[in-house]
């Protein structure tokens, strides 16, 4: 299984993703889970932990966003980025996110739970 973990701190908000997530950037991909490591003409191998770090710092948050039925999570950014998380496992824990005292995990099969993160 492959696993990218990534934190953001933005104010009061963490989020920590396994699985497939991808970042885009005015609509269009920038960066997928998948090509952690690739080098893909580079210098070096694809960082994408340093990458995803380098493209929100500075934004802002604007907008959390679960996805009806399928309980995908969409962030959306300042300047046209939008990290797109998605449910990748029928067992396991895809997500998790923690914002105003609240703890939001993507469970497996599309649900989600949510409990005091105190």
């Amino acid at each position: 299984m492959l696993i990218v973990g990534f934190f953001l701190l933005v104010t009061i908000f963490m989020v920590s993703a396994s699985g497939f997530w991808r970042l885009l950037r005015n609509n269009n991909i920038a960066f997928v889970s998948l090509d952690i490591g690739h080098q893909f003409g580079l210098l070096k191998p694809l960082d994408l932990v340093e990458e995803v770090k380098k493209e929100l710092e500075s934004k802002r948050l604007t907008k959390i966003e679960v996805i009806k039925d399928t309980f995908d999570l969409v962030l959306t950014f300042t300047h046209g980025l939008k990290l797109e998380i998605y449910i990748a496992s029928t067992g396991y824990e895809t997500y998790d996110f923690s914002i105003n005292g609240k703890r939001y995990i993507g469970l497996g099969s599309g649900d989600i739970a949510i409990m005091d993160s105190h």
